[in-house]
């Protein structure tokens, strides 16, 4: 029988340098013991950073592992790297998920097996029951506030987290949605959601163990303003 082909993205920036080889190594041992039934391979999207350090590590990790790909684009922001890696595969299953791990590896089987279970999208959720979740009190509550307010009450969605860097889709679904979606940056996760919603997408929800990086870059109040502002823009968007 013929493996179902897997696509693991990892999207990385500028500040992914001191993480990057302790994370791809962390996966593949994961992965060649647990994902064995499938033809699976990791893609590092790198979204506009030419830095030596980076571009050294990554042709080191290739070099070493032939389960390595990557893909350079020149423009920041994580949307445009996950749109090109996206759309330019031929996966069965495509997925993603963030470079420091905050979701624990084994919630990849799950994920993998919705999608092959006949669901378009599924999305790991720190807000559904059997989820585990251990981040800031700040945070925890701004992104329950976006994740109630916002998403559930302005563009009546459905899902309960909108956020969480841990998604998959099969390919069909990709090359039909991905080219209508606006934003490329952390917007995108909203928008990918909401959009498959309103179209009428089989989405899955799955809960998953979830630990905050303490060393996470995103800009907490600002990034908060301008998803309230995105937000307001994608419910008068005529879909």
């Amino acid at each position: 029988m013929k493996k179902i082909k897997v696509d693991i993205i990892i999207p990385i920036c500028s500040g992914d340098a001191h993480e990057l080889e302790w994370s791809i190594n962390k996966q593949l041992n994961f992965f060649r013991k647990n994902l064995q039934k499938y033809n699976w391979q990791i893609i590092i999207v790198n979204n506009g950073h030419n830095e030596g350090r980076i571009l050294n590590i990554i042709k080191k990790l290739m070099e070493k592992n032939k389960e390595i790909k990557y893909i350079y684009t020149p423009y920041p922001g994580r949307g445009h790297g996950l749109k090109k890696a996206w759309l330019n595969s031929n996966a069965d299953t495509i997925m993603y998920m963030d470079l420091d791990l905050s979701t624990d590896l084994k919630y990849v089987i799950p994920l993998i097996k919705e999608i092959t279970n006949g669901n378009d999208i599924v999305t790991g959720s720190r807000y559904v029951g059997g989820a585990l979740i251990k981040r800031t009190l700040a945070r925890l509550i701004l992104s329950k506030t976006y994740n109630t307010v916002f998403t559930r009450l302005i563009l009546g969605a459905k899902f309960k987290d909108s956020q969480c860097g841990f998604k998959a889709i099969n390919k069909k679904t990709a090359k039909e949605l991905i080219p209508q979606i606006k934003d490329n940056n952390w917007f995108f996760d909203t928008e990918l959601l909401y959009l498959g919603q309103k179209k009428g997408y089989n989405i899955k929800e799955i809960p998953i163990k979830w630990i905050e990086d303490k060393n996470s870059r995103v800009k907490l109040f600002k990034t908060s303003l301008d998803y309230i502002k995105k937000i307001i823009e994608l419910k008068k968007r005529k879909i």
